[in-house]
């Protein structure tokens, strides 16, 4: 394998640090706007480009470059799915070894932010790990990774996804809206998923949680000052945080399928043996999406586990409603909500509206005054719910609206002049309240629909009951041992809209959204759990040392998604979730301070980040989480997330000395100056993994890495259907036509002196692997005396060969190709020379290839005779003994060396005293009587297999009947010690 150069490492480097800052610095962009620096008009801007730019940077190259880890080299293409062994590195830290810091100062922040989120699972990695540092244990280390399907790319969808990713699962989001922009007219034809710009409300540890998502790193100051600046009325884009989340979710290798549409989904078993119900997922995809990634127009994949993040008109929550079932829905009281976009305006017109300093007014969340107004980077955000007078007076109708005029489509005349009320209302107001507004401006002062003005009617609320649902078996479900599964259902989840309307009052939107989002992904997590998994938060005083039962651990997983679903839908959340800050009297704040106070240091008191376990988010955990942490356990009981931010603080401040010791080293070179390994030297990285491998070719100074031989996968070959009936009829052809012709042979002897090659084929056949079967044979068997030397064929006793009453067919048919020839050589009267060869010529000399191979099939077909055992009838060489002895009582050897010594001529026998035709008569007889027994006893067999089938039901029934009667001697005898107690 050839190694990879510097300069052609510096290319692909720069290449990429392009694409990849470019793709850091888009930004939501729905009115013309100018470059700060260039002055020119940035170009339109939304989530599709975003997209559309991974695809050029995470291309097969990057894929498949390979890093070193704490525990080996990374494994491109390979996750835990595939291989629970597997070791995966993100697209980001295989980015961050080709391009380093990218010669610019702000890339080690990114990559430190992506570095100290917290992983689960397999993820987790080793604790080594640069995201562990040496100190975070494994927060669950009984995750099975499970591949996951995400339908939605809104902020909630996309946040479920990262968190999924954290834990060691596959992460798949389905996004069906994809923007199209009509060339000639420059409208709408269709609108894409992050088109829509409205600011919801943003609380405290929702605004932390996008913080150490790279917020700030990835947003301009523009729009970073409504987020994390101006925290008396935080508020945040939709699509702001829609394109924020989305290049964190790609970096960190979350599959986002732009242009494919749920349909529905089935609920299917793959193996019938371990009983394991995934997702059957019916899709559609756009062209584009065919193109990309490989899809057919409609097609299905399968998933383990189903998130719905699709909003208010939910497809799963609609398709699940056997599992999750109807939503509710309440009369609120008559209440209508119309929503405007204004663009920026000047500070002269700002001046002329009375705004004296040129400056925006400061924002208003209006909570139940009805009014609200965010200042956002390009344009502002102004909400009026009007009350039903006002309504009656403008001539406004309660009716929805969310439209725009489509490209190439008739103008809807009804929606235009809806529209235009609306409009003319919210001009009116802005006025009234002095919110600047500009009618000079294009669309009136409002920006491009469709987000110039909607209308919403809040008069109904709708809420899931049910946000999950579950019933798997576990792991190690074996059909054979276990029986069958019941009830299937792999695990559906909603969050965000799906479950309940959000309150645009109370501004719980995103508050909602991000805990039943953490709260999917728990459900994911602990789904095979029943080891650490016991639905209550952890107590000190009891660890779970033994597995629950898995009935009892399903239903403890189904009340925990009951309880949840109804804190996250009520808000009952903690008091450092509602403050977005730590408690100071808690024990992760005493723990820091008292460790900082032992190491003479000052550790900050770090912010409030929600976590994936719900123990720390909702009020009714909290009194059981602070038990834990009580007396002397508050310092001997170290608070997990003490841990974690103590490390952090600690590495954190050994990077920053690092820093400070490089730029006093090393300038930065500008971008022309900046080679390959300039990349790593200017900058301390918390967290770098070397570079290994890329594009097939190592990096400078490594060694190529040994690949694995692939084995090639042996391919399964399928035997043929066999027809039991037909089988049966050739090999009952086969045997009647072999026994036919041995009859018809022993019935028929060759004359004296007819040389072995005028014999006929079957003679010779039968005489060559009758002598070879038997000589195979005799070595299997044991030594016998030596018998009373008789006549003597090629050195092997003739008395030898057919007394024995051990040997099977192969032995009599040698017995019948023998006397055959004795008994022609016996009736003539010819010289020595023509005695039947067989006694004097080895048969290889006589018999030619083709020959063997054929006779090799005929001693396959004798084998495969049923031949009656020893007993059941007398030996043929016995037989034949008494009828020889008869005929002549003078016995002829024939000897290696004798050669001159004929047979004296015996008397002339007649056919009807031939002793042959007793023989070739009692062989039949006794062949039949076997056949009979052999009948008789298959008969049987089959009676007796019949009989230990219903034994077997028979004892099935019995264990479950004991298995049920115990069960309920056991719930009998717990319900009496429940009493006792209470008696007590």
């Amino acid at each position: 394998m050839p190694a990879a150069t510097n300069t052609w490492l510096n290319k692909l480097a720069k290449e990429k640090t392009k694409l990849l800052q470019q793709m850091f610095e888009m930004e939501p962009i729905h009115v013309p706007v100018k470059h700060p620096i260039t002055k020119q008009p940035k170009p339109h801007c939304q989530g599709e480009d975003i997209v559309y730019k991974w695809d050029e940077i995470y291309d097969d190259k990057i894929k498949g470059i390979v890093v070193e880890t704490e525990t080996g080299p990374s494994t491109p293409g390979k996750d835990y799915v595939d291989d629970i062994n597997a070791n995966p590195a993100m697209p980001y830290q295989q980015l961050r070894a080709l391009l380093g810091d990218g010669g610019r100062w702000k890339w080690p922040e990114i990559w430190k932010n992506l570095d100290v989120l917290p992983r689960r699972g397999p993820a987790w990695r080793h604790i080594d790990d640069p995201s562990n540092l040496g100190k975070i244990e494994n927060p669950n280390p009984q995750i099975v990774p499970l591949k996951c399907l995400v339908v939605g790319g809104g902020p909630v969808g996309l946040r479920l996804a990262i968190e999924l990713v954290l834990g060691g699962h596959r992460v798949t989001i389905y996004e069906r809206r994809r923007e199209i922009i009509d060339a000639e007219s420059g409208k709408y034809e269709k609108v894409g998923f992050t088109n829509r710009v409205n600011r919801p409300h943003i609380n405290n540890f929702c605004r932390n949680d996008l913080d150490r998502l790279n917020g700030r790193n990835f947003m301009t100051p523009k729009m970073c000052y409504p987020v994390f600046t101006n925290t008396s009325t935080s508020s945040i884009g939709i699509d702001e945080c829609q394109m924020l989340l989305l290049k964190t979710a790609l970096l960190l290798g979350v599959n986002f399928e732009l242009g494919v549409g749920y349909k529905n989904a089935e609920i299917d078993i793959e193996n019938e043996k371990n009983q394991r119900p995934t997702w059957l997922v019916d899709y559609t995809a756009d062209s584009m999406a065919q193109e990309r990634y490989g899809k057919s127009e409609t097609g299905e994949e399968r998933f383990d586990a189903l998130f719905g993040c699709d909003g208010g008109q939910s497809k799963v929550r609609v398709t699940q409603e056997d599992w999750l079932g109807t939503p509710k829905t309440r009369s609120y009281k008559k209440m209508f909500g119309i929503v405007s976009n204004l663009r920026k305006v000047g500070k002269k017109k700002l001046r002329e509206l009375g705004h004296e300093s040129g400056l925006e007014p400061e924002d208003r969340a209006g909570g139940m005054s009805g009014v609200f107004f965010y200042k956002a980077s390009y344009h502002n955000y102004f909400i009026v719910h009007p009350s039903a007078e006002e309504m009656r007076a403008n001539g406004i109708p309660w009716e929805g609206l969310f439209s725009f005029n489509s490209a190439r489509k008739e103008i809807d005349k009804k929606k235009e002049a809806h529209k235009a009320l609306l409009k003319k209302f919210m001009t009116q107001k802005a006025k009234e309240l002095g919110i600047p507004i500009d009618e000079r401006l294009p669309n009136g002062g409002f920006v491009e629909e469709p987000n110039d003005v909607m209308g919403f009617d809040f008069s109904e609320f709708y809420n899931c009951e049910k946000s999950a649902a579950c019933m798997v078996p576990p792991l190690e479900w074996d059909t054979d041992i276990d029986d069958e599964w019941e009830i299937h259902c792999p695990l559906v989840a909603l969050a965000g809209d799906a479950v309940a309307d959000p309150n645009w009052l109370l501004g719980v939107g995103l508050q909602r959204g991000w805990n039943s989002a953490f709260d999917a992904c728990f459900y994911a997590d602990n789904i095979y759990n029943n080891k650490t998994f016991n639905g209550k938060p952890p107590c000190k005083d009891e660890p779970i040392e033994d597995p629950i039962e898995w009935f009892q651990h399903m239903d403890n997983m189904i009340n925990l998604m009951q309880t949840l679903g109804n804190a996250s839908r009520d808000s009952k959340l903690s008091c450092e979730m509602e403050t977005g800050m730590l408690d100071e009297k808690g024990p992760v704040v005493i723990q820091i301070r008292n460790q900082s106070a032992m190491r003479k240091g000052d550790a900050p008191v770090p912010q409030y980040l929600p976590e994936v376990e719900p123990w720390g988010r909702y009020k009714q955990f909290t009194l059981d989480v602070n038990n834990n942490y009580k007396g002397r356990d508050l310092f001997d009981n170290v608070h997990p997330c003490a841990t974690r931010e103590l490390a952090i603080y600690n590495h954190n401040e050994h990077i920053v000395a690092r820093n400070a010791i490089l730029k006093m080293r090393a300038n930065r070179p500008g971008a022309a100056f900046l080679t390959w390994p300039k990349r790593f030297d200017c900058s301390a990285f918390w967290g770098m993994m070397k570079l290994l491998e890329v594009d097939g070719k190592s990096a400078p100074g490594e060694k190529p890495l040994d690949k694995p031989t692939k084995e090639e996968e042996p391919v399964e070959i399928k035997p043929p259907k066999i027809d039991r009936d037909e089988v049966q009829l050739i090999a009952l052809r086969k045997s009647k036509s072999l026994r036919e012709s041995m009859l018809m042979k022993a019935m028929n002897p060759t004359p004296a002196g007819v040389h072995v090659k005028d014999r006929s084929a079957m003679d010779s056949f039968i005489c060559h692997n009758s002598r070879e079967s038997y000589r195979s044979l005799q070595k299997h068997l044991p030594p016998e005396p030596a018998p009373v030397p008789n006549v003597i064929v090629k050195g092997v006793p003739l008395e030898k060969r057919v007394s024995s009453e051990d040997l099977h067919f192969m032995e009599c048919a040698s017995s019948f190709t023998t006397l055959n020839s004795m008994d022609s050589s016996h009736f003539s009267n010819s010289s020595k020379k023509n005695l039947s060869p067989v006694r004097e010529q080895p048969m290889p000399e006589i018999v030619t290839h083709d020959m063997k191979s054929t006779g090799a099939q005929l001693k396959e077909s004798l084998l495969s005779l049923s031949i009656p055992s020893k007993g059941d009838f007398p030996s043929v060489a016995s037989m034949f003994h008494k009828s020889k002895t008869s005929l002549s009582r003078q016995k002829v050897a024939f000897t290696s060396s004798t050669t001159d010594i004929a047979p004296p001529a015996p008397p002339a026998l007649s056919s009807g005293s031939d002793p042959m035709h007793s023989v070739r008569l009692a062989t039949v007889k006794y062949e039949k009587e076997a056949m009979k027994a052999k009948l008789y006893m298959a008969e049987k067999e089959i009676a007796r297999a019949k009989a230990e089938e219903e034994a077997a039901k028979a004892r099935i029934v019995y264990a479950q009947t004991e298995y049920k009667m115990l069960k309920n001697v056991l719930a009998a005898y717990e319900i009496a010690e429940a009493k006792l107690h209470d008696m007590a």
